[in-house]
Protein backbone atom coordinates (compact mmCIF):
# COMPACT_ATOMS: atom_id res chain seq x y z
CA UNK A 1 0.00 0.00 0.00
CA UNK A 2 1.43 3.50 -1.00
CA UNK A 3 1.23 7.17 1.55
CA UNK A 4 1.27 9.92 -0.11
CA UNK A 5 2.83 12.95 2.25
CA UNK A 6 0.51 15.41 2.59
CA UNK A 7 3.01 17.90 1.78
CA UNK A 8 3.57 16.46 -1.46
CA UNK A 9 0.21 16.96 -2.26
CA UNK A 10 -0.16 20.54 -1.59
CA UNK A 11 2.84 21.17 -3.34
CA UNK A 12 1.09 19.24 -6.37
CA UNK A 13 -2.00 20.63 -5.88
CA UNK A 14 -0.55 24.30 -5.89
CA UNK A 15 1.51 23.54 -9.26
CA UNK A 16 -1.32 22.54 -10.65
CA UNK A 17 -3.44 25.51 -9.91
CA UNK A 18 -0.36 27.60 -11.44
CA UNK A 19 -0.42 25.68 -14.42
CA UNK A 20 -4.47 25.36 -15.23
CA UNK A 21 -5.53 29.37 -14.29
CA UNK A 22 -3.97 30.72 -17.19
CA UNK A 23 -5.69 28.25 -19.38
CA UNK A 24 -8.90 28.98 -17.41
CA UNK A 25 -8.94 32.82 -17.47
CA UNK A 26 -8.45 32.97 -21.18
CA UNK A 27 -11.10 30.72 -21.95
CA UNK A 28 -13.61 32.95 -19.38
CA UNK A 29 -12.17 36.04 -21.55
CA UNK A 30 -13.19 34.49 -24.70
CA UNK A 31 -16.45 33.39 -23.56
CA UNK A 32 -17.01 36.89 -22.37
CA UNK A 33 -15.76 38.43 -25.61
CA UNK A 34 -17.87 35.74 -27.64
CA UNK A 35 -20.92 36.44 -25.79
CA UNK A 36 -20.77 40.37 -25.93
CA UNK A 37 -19.92 40.24 -29.80
CA UNK A 38 -23.24 37.70 -30.14
CA UNK A 39 -25.18 40.32 -28.63
CA UNK A 40 -23.73 43.05 -30.68
CA UNK A 41 -24.87 41.79 -33.56
CA UNK A 42 -28.12 40.58 -32.15
CA UNK A 43 -28.96 44.04 -31.22
CA UNK A 44 -27.77 45.62 -34.77
CA UNK A 45 -29.88 42.87 -36.38
CA UNK A 46 -32.83 43.78 -34.22
CA UNK A 47 -32.02 47.68 -35.12
CA UNK A 48 -32.40 47.01 -38.50
CA UNK A 49 -35.33 44.55 -38.48
CA UNK A 50 -33.07 41.78 -39.40
CA UNK A 51 -33.83 38.45 -38.39
CA UNK A 52 -30.86 36.15 -39.03
CA UNK A 53 -32.08 32.78 -40.15
CA UNK A 54 -28.47 31.57 -40.78
CA UNK A 55 -25.12 33.06 -39.28
CA UNK A 56 -21.73 32.21 -38.61
CA UNK A 57 -18.99 33.86 -36.38
CA UNK A 58 -15.26 33.09 -36.39
CA UNK A 59 -12.19 34.05 -35.80
CA UNK A 60 -13.70 36.20 -32.66
CA UNK A 61 -13.38 39.09 -35.49
CA UNK A 62 -16.36 38.43 -38.09
CA UNK A 63 -19.70 37.71 -38.19
CA UNK A 64 -22.09 37.10 -41.07
CA UNK A 65 -26.20 36.55 -41.49
CA UNK A 66 -28.63 36.00 -43.56
CA UNK A 67 -32.82 36.40 -43.50
CA UNK A 68 -34.02 34.35 -45.87
CA UNK A 69 -37.19 35.90 -45.60
CA UNK A 70 -36.32 39.83 -45.78
CA UNK A 71 -33.75 38.56 -47.87
CA UNK A 72 -30.84 40.64 -46.25
CA UNK A 73 -27.61 40.27 -45.14
CA UNK A 74 -25.76 41.49 -42.39
CA UNK A 75 -22.49 41.82 -41.29
CA UNK A 76 -20.31 42.46 -38.69
CA UNK A 77 -16.31 43.02 -38.27
CA UNK A 78 -14.47 43.65 -34.82
CA UNK A 79 -11.78 44.55 -34.31
CA UNK A 80 -9.78 48.25 -34.24
CA UNK A 81 -11.59 48.52 -37.59
CA UNK A 82 -15.23 47.67 -36.76
CA UNK A 83 -17.40 47.46 -39.49
CA UNK A 84 -21.64 46.82 -39.69
CA UNK A 85 -23.14 46.45 -42.86
CA UNK A 86 -26.74 45.37 -43.73
CA UNK A 87 -26.96 44.41 -47.72
CA UNK A 88 -30.72 44.17 -49.19
CA UNK A 89 -30.15 41.62 -51.90
CA UNK A 90 -33.50 42.84 -53.89
CA UNK A 91 -31.19 45.49 -54.43
CA UNK A 92 -28.16 42.97 -55.94
CA UNK A 93 -27.55 41.89 -59.37
CA UNK A 94 -25.00 39.24 -58.36
CA UNK A 95 -22.06 38.54 -56.19
CA UNK A 96 -18.91 37.66 -56.01
CA UNK A 97 -15.38 36.67 -54.33
CA UNK A 98 -12.88 38.69 -54.37
CA UNK A 99 -9.18 37.48 -53.63
CA UNK A 100 -6.10 39.50 -53.61
CA UNK A 101 -2.57 36.80 -53.70
CA UNK A 102 0.83 36.93 -54.58
CA UNK A 103 3.44 33.55 -55.82
CA UNK A 104 6.45 33.28 -53.43
CA UNK A 105 9.04 31.29 -54.54
CA UNK A 106 10.84 29.11 -52.10
CA UNK A 107 13.63 27.00 -54.11
CA UNK A 108 12.18 25.51 -56.99
CA UNK A 109 8.28 25.42 -55.43
CA UNK A 110 5.73 27.95 -55.84
CA UNK A 111 3.71 28.72 -53.10
CA UNK A 112 -0.04 31.12 -53.34
CA UNK A 113 -0.47 33.05 -50.63
CA UNK A 114 -3.72 34.51 -50.50
CA UNK A 115 -3.86 37.85 -48.54
CA UNK A 116 -7.39 38.78 -48.52
CA UNK A 117 -10.85 37.60 -49.06
CA UNK A 118 -14.13 38.92 -49.28
CA UNK A 119 -17.54 39.18 -50.63
CA UNK A 120 -18.57 41.56 -53.37
CA UNK A 121 -22.02 42.44 -54.02
CA UNK A 122 -22.83 44.15 -57.20
CA UNK A 123 -25.62 46.63 -57.72
CA UNK A 124 -28.86 46.56 -59.86
CA UNK A 125 -28.43 50.00 -60.47
CA UNK A 126 -25.08 50.65 -62.24
CA UNK A 127 -23.85 53.79 -60.51
CA UNK A 128 -23.56 52.06 -57.37
CA UNK A 129 -20.16 51.32 -56.53
CA UNK A 130 -19.73 47.54 -55.23
CA UNK A 131 -20.00 46.56 -51.55
CA UNK A 132 -17.33 44.50 -50.54
CA UNK A 133 -17.20 43.02 -46.86
CA UNK A 134 -14.09 41.46 -46.05
CA UNK A 135 -13.93 37.46 -44.57
CA UNK A 136 -10.34 37.08 -44.15
CA UNK A 137 -7.29 39.57 -44.23
CA UNK A 138 -3.61 37.97 -44.41
CA UNK A 139 -2.61 41.27 -42.43
CA UNK A 140 -4.41 40.13 -39.07
CA UNK A 141 -4.19 36.31 -39.49
CA UNK A 142 -0.41 34.61 -39.92
CA UNK A 143 -2.79 31.75 -41.82
CA UNK A 144 -6.30 30.65 -43.19
CA UNK A 145 -8.55 28.56 -40.83
CA UNK A 146 -10.88 27.42 -43.86
CA UNK A 147 -11.93 30.98 -45.02
CA UNK A 148 -11.60 30.28 -48.25
CA UNK A 149 -14.43 27.04 -47.94
CA UNK A 150 -16.66 29.45 -46.23
CA UNK A 151 -16.55 32.33 -48.31
CA UNK A 152 -17.62 30.50 -50.94
CA UNK A 153 -20.11 28.35 -49.27
CA UNK A 154 -21.75 32.06 -48.01
CA UNK A 155 -21.26 33.16 -52.19
CA UNK A 156 -23.40 29.81 -53.04
CA UNK A 157 -25.99 30.73 -50.25
CA UNK A 158 -26.19 34.25 -50.94
CA UNK A 159 -26.43 33.52 -55.32
CA UNK A 160 -29.39 30.73 -54.39
CA UNK A 161 -31.30 33.57 -52.52
CA UNK A 162 -30.85 35.97 -55.80
CA UNK A 163 -32.20 33.57 -57.49
CA UNK A 164 -35.30 32.63 -55.87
Amino acid sequence: MSHINPMTLLVSAVCFMAFTAPFIYQALKNKKSLMLQQGTFTEFAASNNVKPTQHEHWRNHYHLGVDTEAKKVIYHRFGSYPEQSVIDLNDIKSVSLQEKNRVVVVGKEKRFIIDYLALQFHFKDPSHSPKTIETYDGKLYSDMAGERGLTERWKQKIEKLLMA
